[in-house]
C-alpha cells in the first residue's frame, strides 16, 4: 500500500480533529504524504488510501459508491459514535441521523469500505454487523503544556457538543445545591452552555461559545475539576473516554459517571473519581474544593497517566491500519 493518504472528514471540531486532522498530521510528520479536507477534491484518483468520516449525506454516499466500484483505493470508513443509537434528546443529530435513509446509506457506505476504524471495543462490536474488518483506534492527544490558572478562582468546567443534554440532566440539580452552598467556586462551560438549562446561578458561571481549532479550545480549560457526567444509555456505552484524556493531559482531576467509557481510564480516588451514586457528586466535589493538596496530587497523577496516551506515542496504531 501505498503512503498518499487523504482524510474526508466530517467537520472541523473535536471528531475531525482527533479522528482524522491529529493522526493525520502525525503520519505527515513521519514522512507520509497526507491531506485532510472537508470536501473530497476533484483529483480522487491520486491517493492510495482514502479515509471517510461518517459518510452518509446523498451525495458524499454516490462518491464513495463510486471509489469503491472502481477498487483503486483502500476506502477507511471512520466513525466515532454509534450513530445507529442517538437519542431523541440530542436533538440536532437526532434530526439527522435518526432519519430511516441516513441510516441506510451509512450501512451501505460501511459495507463497500475496505475496513472500519472506532475508538473503542464497545462500538466495534456494533459495527463489526455492517463490516467485518473493524480496527480501534483510540482516541489520543498532542502532547501539552497545562495552562496555569493564578487568579484565586476556584473553577468546575466542561467542554462539549449540543449532544449532552441527558447527560446533565444526571448532574444538573447535584451541581446547582453545590454552587449554590460554595459561592466562591464557579462553572465553566466551554462549547456548549447548559448553565440556565441546569438552572445553575448565572452569577457562578462562564460560557466560551465554540472555539476555532482545537489547540484554542485546549487553552480555554482553565478548570482546577473536571466533570463528565453521562446517562446510562446504549449509545454512551460507546463512547470514548476523551473527555477524562483531555482533562488529565492538563493536569486536571475529574468527577466522571462510573460508566464503562471512563472506567477504563480514570484511576478512582488517584486521578480522579467515578459517581456511582447521584449524592457522590456533591460529595466529590466537595472534597476536590476544600483539599487543595489533593486536588493538585491527583492532578499530578492525571497529568503522568496522559502521557502514555499522547499521539506521539501511539501514532503506530493508525499507522498500521492506514498503510498496510
Amino acid at each position: 500500500m501505498g503512503n498518499r493518504i487523504f482524510g474526508w472528514a466530517a467537520d472541523g471540531g473535536g471528531c475531525g480533529y482527533y479522528r482524522v486532522t491529529l493522526p493525520l498530521n502525525t503520519l505527515k510528520a513521519q514522512g507520509y504524504d497526507t491531506h485532510r479536507h472537508l470536501v473530497m477534491p476533484n483529483a480522487y484518483n491520486t491517493w492510495d488510501v482514502v479515509v471517510g468520516q461518517r459518510i452518509a449525506n446523498p451525495e458524499p454516499t454516490k462518491r464513495w459508491q463510486q471509489l469503491a466500484r472502481n477498487g483503486r483505493h483502500k476506502l477507511v470508513y471512520e466513525l466515532d459514535d454509534d450513530l445507529f443509537n442517538v437519542d431523541a434528546s440530542s436533538t440536532q443529530a437526532f434530526q439527522f441521523f435518526g432519519q430511516p435513509a441516513v441510516r441506510d446509506r451509512m450501512r451501505e457506505n460501511l459495507a463497500v469500505a475496505d475496513c472500519v476504524t472506532v475508538s473503542t471495543e464497545p462500538l466495534a462490536e456494533q459495527i463489526r454487523a455492517y463490516n467485518p474488518n473493524v480496527h480501534v483506534c483510540p482516541n489520543y492527544v498532542p502532547d501539552h503544556t497545562p495552562p496555569q490558572r493564578q487568579d484565586g478562582i476556584l473553577t468546575i468546567g466542561w467542554g462539549g457538543s449540543a449532544t449532552h443534554g441527558m447527560d446533565f440532566g444526571e448532574v444538573g440539580p447535584h451541581l446547582r445545591r453545590f454552587l449554590e452552598r460554595n459561592p466562591r467556586v464557579e462553572f465553566h462551560a466551554v462549547g456548549t452552555d447548559y448553565t440556565s438549562w441546569m438552572r445553575l446561578p448565572q452569577d457562578q458561571c462562564r460560557f466560551t461559545p465554540w472555539l476555532p481549532d482545537v489547540e484554542t479550545f485546549f487553552r480555554t480549560l482553565d478548570f482546577h475539576i473536571a466533570i463528565a457526567p453521562l446517562r446510562p444509555h446504549v449509545f454512551n456505552q460507546s463512547k470514548s473516554w476523551i473527555k477524562a484524556l483531555e482533562a488529565a493531559a492538563l493536569g486536571i482531576p475529574i468527577v466522571a459517571s462510573d460508566l464503562l467509557p471512563y472506567r477504563g481510564f480514570i484511576d478512582h480516588g488517584v486521578t480522579g473519581f467515578l459517581v456511582k451514586r447521584d449524592h457522590e457528586w456533591g460529595q466529590y466535589l466537595r472534597a476536590l474544593v476544600e483539599d487543595e493538596a489533593m486536588r493538585l496530587e491527583m492532578g499530578k497523577a492525571a497529568r503522568e497517566k496522559a502521557v502514555d496516551y499522547t499521539i506521539e506515542k501511539n501514532y503506530t496504531v493508525w499507522e498500521k491500519v492506514l498503510t498496510a
